[in-house]
């Protein structure tokens, strides 16, 4: 259990730093795309150590959100599993989906849950009652031929913030998985 709790802690740890050296990448300024109607469906393993396989790990984010008439809705879960430890997944319902000038992806909401289980035990809501603004950002193919995501959620004790329709550095590389936007 300890080793889980150092676990979450260490995971949100890299995340954030990871996000404030990642903070001087390609993150543009969102300009939300004028349009009424935009759907987008992913799923993608992750990595945040590079661009190859990450042993002993598996970092997923599942999307799929929409935006009708202006108006957003969907569900995103970000999953991190600890093969020696347990797992870490953080749930949140989306509050704004955005495409910048550049193609990159922006979606954001409320943390409904975080739920952990640790290996062999029961699962148990981490930092019940707190919903913190979190969003990921699916960025275009960079020149090294690279997907990057930016993913992150607001924690005060990390001084990191999420702001609603807020590009999230790039903290991530895609290692697998597709992202479909239609518009």
């Amino acid at each position: 259990m300890r080793k889980l709790t150092t676990a979450i802690a260490l995971t949100t740890s890299a995340v954030a730093l990871a996000a404030g050296m990642a903070g001087t990448a390609a993150a543009a300024p969102a300009i939300p795309v004028p349009a009424q109607h935009l759907a987008l469906h992913s799923w993608t393993l992750l990595n945040e150590h590079g661009p190859g396989p990450n042993p002993g790990e598996r970092l997923t984010a599942r999307v799929s959100a929409r935006t009708v008439d202006g108006h957003p809705r969907g569900h995103v879960v970000v999953q991190h599993v600890f093969e020696k430890t347990g797992t870490i997944r953080a749930e949140f319902d989306v509050d704004c989906l955005t495409v910048d000038g550049n193609g990159a992806i922006t979606v954001t909401g409320p943390i409904s849950q975080t739920v952990v289980t640790p290996l062999g035990g029961e699962p148990y809501l981490f930092e019940e009652g707190q919903h913190p603004e979190a969003g990921l950002t699916f960025y275009p193919t960079d020149e090294q031929h690279q997907r990057r995501v930016g993913w992150n959620r607001t924690n005060p004790q990390m001084h990191s913030e999420v702001v609603k329709c807020g590009a999230v550095p790039a903290s991530l590389w895609v290692i697998d998985g597709g992202t479909f936007l239609r518009r």
